[in-house]
């Protein structure tokens, strides 16, 4: 009776997927603005990459409170500096939602384990309320 209840329970929790979270082609999760604020809320080993330029960075948009500035464009470079992180949760966004599935997939080939993309970028975070601080 053991036996069956446990074969259950792993049938089922192997048939559950977190709720928001959707696995993309290139390796990485991805998820909702509202996900990911949740997720910097309840963990303290996430690691968040702003993946836009440093100017958009450093702009009056600013950028999610915490995050790195890891420009796309010398993303490669910075890879050496980014791999302590590369066993934790990485949540990367951009401006929007393609250039952070982009960086999100280049990530993953380089062999980051936890990779996250913010779906909608810096535009979906601040068009849904959530704040953000300026560098400046």
């Amino acid at each position: 009776m053991r036996k069956l209840l446990l074969v259950l329970m792993i049938l089922v929790l192997a048939g559950c997927k977190t709720v928001g979270v959707s696995t993309t082609e290139g390796g990485f999760a991805e998820v909702a603005p509202q996900i990911a604020n949740e997720m910097m809320l309840d963990a303290r080993q996430i690691v968040v990459l702003d993946i836009r330029p440093n100017e958009l960075y450093r702009g009056p948009d600013g950028h999610i409170a915490g995050a790195i500035s890891a420009p796309f464009d010398t993303i490669e470079k910075q890879l050496p500096e980014l791999l302590p992180y590369q066993n934790q949760t990485v949540l990367v966004y951009g401006q929007n939602s393609t250039d952070g599935a982009l960086a999100a997939r280049l990530l993953s080939v380089a062999g980051f384990r936890n990779i996250v993309h913010i779906d909608g970028g810096l535009e979906s975070w601040i068009a849904l309320g959530y704040r953000t601080v300026n560098a400046q």
